[in-house]
């Protein structure tokens, strides 16, 4: 009975082992579950050929286009002072900025008048000696061809009167001129930059006294590479052509405000610190003069440094990708129906900030690949998912 008691647990262990031994035996192995190979998901856009307009960018600073530096052509007291005749002041052509006392060419006036009617008196005189001379001697020598001399006719007095009197009538004329440049105007539509002026400062002629800058035009000289003109219009001397339009920008903060220009002209020379040609960039009522454009909140002072868009030829049938897009040696990659990657070399018609120019290489309907892959290959399996507007 007590072996019964033994043997009955060791045969019930080893039945379970030789049980769970075949268990494991006749189990099946399951077949592993194989994904396919899809490649890397990738965005890719289709491509379009249009025309573009193309736009040339660069910087410049804003100047005025007409400067000068007042100097009074006579001299004296300032005894009268424009209340905007200050730093900022603003003018339109003819206002009076100043004026200097006239006490002394009031009476220089009277002085060439009177010095006038005595030329005219003593040309009157030598008329008429030259008059009796000539009658007296025509008596003396009736019939004779001879012609008299020019002394015993008053001839050399008589250019002497009138030589004196041409003389009386420009010093009365000068007089006159002299009192009109005691009141000095604005030469044109200005605001004065700097000024050096007090009632009752005495000026001498010549000396520099202000200085004014114009406000019906500005001018921003804009820095480009030599093959950027080959887009633009550049008015030479001797062709008549419109300038190619620019549109200027500040940004100032959160706001950015516009002016529009166009090129006026190119200056004759390349900048030989960098080796750039300089266009000339013209922008009309900078100050907002036009009352119906009074409410501008901005104006195109000098000394802005500005964004300039330059307006240049139009392109047609080109293809625009993205610059991110271009990889070495002016290389794109473009994804066919069977998902495939495939490197294509292009011809660049133009490099633009945001974008390169296809002239050829590529053909409107194939997809572009937009994202960058390290490690490609030709014929690499992608998994191109088309970017959203396209």
């Amino acid at each position: 009975m007590r072996m019964k008691r033994t043997i009955l647990p060791v045969l019930v262990i080893v039945i379970a082992i030789i049980l769970t031994f075949i268990m494991i035996k006749s189990r099946k192995v399951p077949k592993p579950n194989e994904m396919p190979h899809l490649g890397p998901l990738v965005e890719v856009a289709e491509l379009v050929k249009s025309s573009r307009q193309v736009v040339v960018s660069g910087t410049g600073t804003v100047q005025a286009r007409y400067e000068a530096s007042i100097s009074p052509q006579v001299k004296g007291r300032v005894v009268e002072l424009s209340p905007q005749m200050i730093a900022g002041g603003v003018f339109r052509k003819g206002e009076l900025l100043f004026a200097i006392e006239d006490v002394d060419y009031q009476l220089a006036i009277d002085l060439a008048h009177a010095n006038l009617a005595q030329a005219e008196l003593e040309l009157l005189r030598n008329e008429n000696l030259a008059e009796v001379a000539r009658n007296e001697w025509q008596t003396l020598n009736s019939g004779s061809d001879a012609e008299p001399n020019p002394l015993v006719v008053y001839e050399p007095q008589l250019k002497s009167a009138m030589a004196q009197r041409a003389a009386a009538q420009a010093n009365v004329k000068q007089a006159e001129l002299n009192l009109q440049r005691t009141r000095v105007f604005a030469p044109f539509n200005c605001y004065v930059r700097s000024e050096q002026l007090g009632i009752g400062q005495f000026l001498n002629a010549g000396s520099p006294v202000a200085s004014v800058a114009g406000t019906d035009q500005v001018e921003i000289v804009v820095p480009l590479p030599l093959d950027e003109l080959t887009w633009l219009q550049v008015p030479r001397s001797g062709i008549s052509r419109e300038g190619s339009i620019a549109k200027v920008e500040l940004q100032s903060g959160d706001q950015v405000f516009h002016w529009q220009g166009k090129i006026t002209r190119a200056l004759g020379e390349i900048d030989p610190r960098n080796r750039m040609a300089r266009v000339v960039v013209t922008v009309d009522d900078p100050f907002s003069q036009d009352k119906k454009n009074a409410n501008l909140p901005k104006d195109l002072l000098p000394g802005m440094f500005v964004e300039v868009y330059l307006q240049g030829e139009e392109i047609s049938d080109v293809i625009a990708v993205p610059r991110g897009a271009l990889h070495d040696n002016d290389t794109v990659w473009t994804v066919d129906d069977e998902n495939r990657l495939h490197i294509r070399t292009v011809d660049i018609l133009r490099r633009e900030r945001d974008e390169v120019l296809i002239r050829s290489g590529l053909n409107a309907g194939e997809k572009i690949v937009l994202t960058n892959l390290s490690g490609v290959a030709e014929g690499m399996l992608l998994r191109p998912q088309l970017r959203e507007g396209n």
